[in-house]
């Protein structure tokens, strides 16, 4: 190899626009790799997601010095590239290298919510809006092996999504802890309960919105925000970089994550090395090593939120002792424990092919 090691790309069916849990990673990525003296490029088709809001590209690249490309039918050379995986709309791109399928997108691997829902034609259109997500579904149902087999390697976020390859990576997404980390000793006395991410029913934000409806008529002292928009009594955050968000994580009390599909529990990941509980659903993306409360229908939900809350207000010991496990367990996905392994990845697929 090179003594500046590689030429990298990076990859992604959605525009940073839509600055999603997959497309926040690749920006981390990038800037990671190009610390260790790795040319990076970025490249993007014009998509974004149906739902949450949009960012500006001065905001995401105003301290990294990375090429972005953004459009169909780019020609992709590298050392090595890393493709955020989706069905037949990877070959929108020409990649000229060899290429990593990252399978980030809980539609690629068959679910018992994801089979109920993309049955039902009904359920797709309230939920969706477009059929293009069930084709997705469908398609890597019956075809995803099959379609992956062009690819160099494979990586999969944890163990249990199966998939068939000659080459398969297991690494989980890492955390910052230098920007992810409890940023004041004490909690205020004004009880808040957080959401972060996408305002879809994927992420189960209409289970959060019914929490916050029924406690607050039920006149609990509680403060519920999110990021993007508010909704009602909801507070809104907006659009947050790293440092704010893990501000905002470590300002709540409680995190509440109620997503109904998922490949790897980021939002828990980064608010457990905040310091801060969470409250998430049963499945098999979120069984995490990590003290967590779990829940499924939004009574219990509602459940754990008082009982965080009287923890908070009766036990504070006991709700310090928690948010400490939390933050020392989260350090099992740090950057400097993670990030290694996604970099031997891209340096032995391409060392492979030389």
């Amino acid at each position: 190899m090179r003594e500046h090691d590689m030429d990298v790309a990076l990859a992604t069916p959605i525009s940073l626009r839509s600055f999603g849990g997959a497309e926040r990673k690749i920006l981390e990525a990038a800037k990671l790799l190009a610390e260790k003296g790795n040319n990076v490029s970025i490249y993007a088709l014009p998509f974004t997601h149906s739902s949450g809001s949009k960012v500006k590209m001065n905001d995401l690249f105003e301290e990294l010095d990375v090429e972005y490309h953004e459009g169909k039918h780019e020609t992709i050379k590298a050392d090595a590239a890393y493709f955020v995986y989706a069905p037949i709309v990877w070959r929108m791109f020409k990649f000229s290298c060899p290429t990593i399928a990252g399978l980030h997108s809980p539609l690629l691997f068959s679910s018992k919510e994801g089979l109920k829902t993309f049955s039902n034609p009904i359920l797709i259109r309230k939920y969706y809006g477009s059929p293009v997500y069930a084709f997705s579904f469908w398609f890597s149902f019956m075809f995803k092996n099959w379609d992956l087999s062009t690819f160099e390697a494979v990586r999969i976020l944890a163990p249990y999504f199966n998939v068939k390859h000659k080459r398969v990576f297991c690494i989980p997404d890492w955390v910052n802890s230098e920007i992810f980390k409890p940023r004041s000793k004490q909690k205020s006395e004004n009880f808040m309960v957080f959401f972060a991410g996408r305002h879809h029913w994927e992420k189960g934000f209409d289970i959060f919105l019914k929490v916050a409806s029924f406690l607050n008529k039920k006149r609990y002292n509680i403060k519920f925000v999110c990021t993007g928009k508010g909704f009602g009594q909801v507070e809104g955050k907006g659009f947050l970089v790293d440092k704010d968000l893990a501000e905002a994580y470590s300002e709540a009390h409680l995190v509440l994550y109620p997503s109904r599909m998922d490949t790897v529990g980021g939002v828990i990941i980064e608010a457990s090395a905040c310091g801060t509980p969470v409250a998430t659903t049963p499945i098999p993306a979120h069984l995490l090593n990590l003290p967590l409360f779990y829940a499924t229908t939004v009574k219990e939900f509602v459940d754990i939120v008082i009982k965080v809350y009287n923890l908070y207000f009766n036990e504070r010991e006991k709700y310090y002792r928690l948010t400490h496990e939390l933050h020392e367990k989260a350090m099992y996905y740090s950057t400097d424990k993670v990030f290694p392994k996604f970099e031997f990845m891209l340096k032995s697929v391409s060392e492979k092919n030389e």
